[in-house]
């Protein structure tokens, strides 16, 4: 029996994958602590993990970030995205105060979220245990990646895409430098998002179709998507027995993080397929969608579960969050992605080199483009049949008691 420290951002798009894990490790008969948020310490201690709550300094409320997150409100576009990744990386001391308590009670592996901060200190630490980092954001190392250019075109974008990317996560690098520094008496010469490549193995929640192939310090084991989602936890609305007709149907979200103004996507896609003959799902998290009134061919939910819903699907449209696409690919889906924000132009990238869809690394598309768009991934065979292949590898991927031994036995 092993004792498993994990370490989770208390944030929905990060629990929903962890918690399978935490689940299968419990099951196995390991003990299993967890340092997050409060706003999921009920959701880890249900299964049987024992919590530690980060402290009030360092949690926040994913529902309300602008108001549990000071001087966040006033910022938008990569101000904002600068701002976040330096909050993270500035959570470290606070994070490993958390962690210390845990780590003093004898812990023999961490499995960490890539955004937790308090895993960088401990990659660098001598005599800690061994780490692992459970990635559910895509795999940037070194920041940023791009296989090889093909043309001047492609050179000059990656060079400008470098510059950006510097420019963006300067503070977080120099903040986290200077953490490890003080902490654990290193220095690294890292970005703040490659510090996974200091730790003893990465378990990338995705297939190697969906990654672009490069040589890498540290192991990187493919493990495919976790997270699950049933009729247990979402209940089904009553228009359900409409998914059984015969028209393609197409789902559209905008996740659970870049969600608050549906007119980045959501409301562009229905007026997009308002006059085609498909079935429009849309899941909104919550929020209304701005179109009124909706068209005839669209249904709407707060939330809906989608081991049942994606094997319906002809389509899914979203922001490119990680782990709805990996979740669509799971089940052979092909995609549309309109996102910017947060890592999801790095989705939309993988998108379209992968061949499983259309990717576009932008905030916002017109309606004209989306609806062309999501015409020609429905209209091409080839998207579909890629999309399946990518099934084909998670489905041939490791188990989560796979994925317990590697944890455990490293």
């Amino acid at each position: 029996m092993a004792s498993v420290l994990v370490c989770v951002q208390p944030a929905r798009g990060h629990v929903g994958p962890t918690k399978p894990v935490v689940a299968a490790l419990l099951e196995a008969g390991h003990d299993v602590a967890v340092v997050t948020g409060a706003r999921y310490e009920r959701a880890f201690a249900d299964l049987g993990a024992d919590v530690t709550v980060l402290d009030d300094e360092v949690d926040f409320d994913e529902t309300d970030l602008n108001g549990s997150v000071p001087g966040r409100e006033r910022l938008s576009g990569p101000k904002l995205g600068r701002f976040d990744l330096e909050r993270f990386a500035d959570a470290m001391p606070a994070q490993l105060r958390a962690v210390g308590r845990v780590l003093a009670r004898g812990v023999d592996v961490v499995v960490c979220d890539p955004l937790f901060a308090a895993g960088m200190a401990l990659a660098f630490r001598r005599g800690a245990p061994r780490v692992l980092v459970l990635g559910f954001v895509p795999l940037t190392a070194p920041m940023p990646y791009r296989p090889a250019p093909r043309g001047v075109a492609e050179r000059l974008q990656g060079a400008a895409l470098r510059r950006f990317m510097r420019w963006m996560t300067a503070p977080a690098r120099q903040t986290a430098r200077r953490h490890v520094r003080e902490l654990v008496g290193a220095d690294t010469g890292l970005s703040f998002m490659d510090w996974p490549m200091r730790s003893d193995g990465v378990l990338q929640l995705t297939c190697p179709g969906f990654e672009y192939p490069r040589e890498l310090p540290t192991p990187v084991h493919f493990v495919g998507p976790t997270t699950t989602s049933s009729a247990g936890e979402h209940p089904l609305p009553e228009w359900w027995d409409e998914l059984a007709g015969s028209r393609p149907i197409v789902h559209v979200t905008q996740g659970t993080v870049a969600n608050g103004d549906l007119g980045r996507l959501v409301d562009p896609a229905v007026e997009a397929l308002a006059d085609d003959d498909v079935l429009v799902v849309v899941t909104t998290g919550g929020t209304a969608p701005g179109v009124d009134p909706l068209p005839a061919n669209v249904r709407v939910a707060d939330f809906l579960p989608y081991d049942e819903l994606l094997p319906r699907c002809d389509l899914m449209i979203s922001n490119g969050g990680y782990g709805g696409v990996n979740h669509a690919l799971r089940h052979g889906v092909p995609l549309v992605v309109v996102g910017a924000s947060e890592d999801k132009s790095e989705v939309a990238e993988r998108v379209t080199w992968s061949g499983a869809g259309l990717g576009y690394a932008r905030g916002s598309l017109p309606v004209p483009k989306l609806r062309s768009a999501a015409r020609r991934v429905l209209g091409d065979p080839a998207y579909r049949r890629r999309a399946g292949e990518l099934a084909a590898e998670i489905a041939a991927g490791p188990t989560l008691d796979d994925v317990v031994k590697l944890i455990v036995d490293g």
